[in-house]
């Protein structure tokens, strides 16, 4: 008798237990890394993607005054005489033009007069990566 009045006095005080501790459960979701490795490996954090500003530089190159550009223009100009090819004025301008003019047409080497250096401008972007 007394193990009866034991074993229903265990059941009622666990039946109530489950019945006034009613939470919700909720379970972790699988997440799966979408990869050739890692296919079968559930991640149970999701990998966050964050951006932050970066700043490059652009390098502004003249070509028509870098520091040969008188040179090669003279060159270019006295090839293109010898060819016999009809002139035609260049693009490019600045020295590069002056020296294909002066080798063209057979004018002595004057040499560089300017050079303009190059311009460094920096400029911002965002650069993106996982956490």
């Amino acid at each position: 008798m007394k193990k009866i009045i034991t074993a229903s006095l265990v059941a009622l005080a666990t039946t109530t237990g489950f019945l006034l501790n009613n939470q919700p459960a909720q379970a972790h979701p699988r997440r799966y890394y979408h990869s050739r490795l890692y296919r079968h490996f559930p991640l149970y954090r999701q990998p966050l993607n964050y951006c932050y500003p970066t700043t490059n530089w652009l390098i502004d190159e003249d070509p028509a005054y870098h520091p040969q550009a008188y040179a090669d223009g003279y060159r270019q100009g006295q090839q293109s005489a010898k060819k016999g090819n009809k002139y035609k004025p260049r693009t490019a301008g600045g020295e590069f033009s002056r020296g294909f003019d002066d080798g063209y047409y057979g004018r002595n080497f004057a040499g560089q007069k300017q050079i303009v250096p190059n311009e460094y401008k920096p400029y911002t972007t965002s650069q993106c990566s996982w956490y």
